[in-house]
């Protein structure tokens, strides 16, 4: 999908704990992950010192779907991300929340969210025992909200999710439709967070781009 919309060269890597798997794969670099840290937890390695070579990097979580051409992703810095589809001006800290799905951002300017993450781990474990949904976006939206000025958000229109649409802010609990399933006239890239995941998803342009 990658490469099917975007003019930029650009190297692929993918952070695993399976990087066997990717011997197949020529195009492909695998990075392992050495870590005794859980689920979307992991993620937060992408701005420790160290996991990846330094450079600038455009980050997406698997369970995307890339529509339209994306080479205006890699043109934002130094830290780009989208506003949360379901909270995005009050989060679950104070704050606006952002949805970490896309992430572009430059590892040698990172490290900070990293240390944010380690240094506070327990509190962040706590915060997790009360709000199951409490996780790695949460840590980088507190961080980035106390340094506004290294923060670039992505345009709504670019991003949009296939349960909630491109409106922001419609509440969890809304399920009545998937309110993301045609392709909004600017989209580019359809996050599929939680359920359903786009392997399941029926709709004609989920099956061809996803393919």
């Amino acid at each position: 999908m990658v490469k099917r919309n975007t003019t930029k060269d650009f190297k692929f890597y993918v952070l695993t704990d399976n990087v066997n798997y990717y011997d197949k794969h020529n195009n492909i670099i695998a990075v392992e992950l050495d870590t005794d840290l859980v689920g979307w937890w992991n993620k937060l390695l992408l701005f420790k010192k160290g996991t990846l070579p330094d450079g600038e990097y455009l980050y997406f979580d698997l369970d995307v779907v890339i529509v339209g051409n994306i080479d205006c992703l890699f043109e934002h810095g130094p830290f780009a991300i989208t506003r949360d589809f379901i909270r995005p001006d009050a989060g679950l800290l104070p704050g606006p929340e952002y949805n970490s799905s896309i992430l572009k951002f430059d590892n040698r300017t990172t490290n900070g969210i990293w240390l944010h993450y380690i240094n506070n781990k327990k509190l962040w474990q706590s915060y997790q025992k009360e709000v199951h949904f409490f996780g790695d976006q949460n840590v980088i939206s507190h961080y980035v909200n106390a340094y506004p000025s290294f923060l670039n958000v992505f345009p709504d229109e670019l991003i949009w999710s296939y349960k909630k649409g491109v409106e922001r802010g419609k509440t969890a609990g809304d399920r009545s439709r998937y309110f993301g399933e045609t392709i909004p006239p600017n989209g580019r890239v359809c996050v599929f967070h939680g359920e359903p995941s786009p392997d399941k998803v029926q709709t004609d342009w989920v099956k061809k781009h996803w393919q």
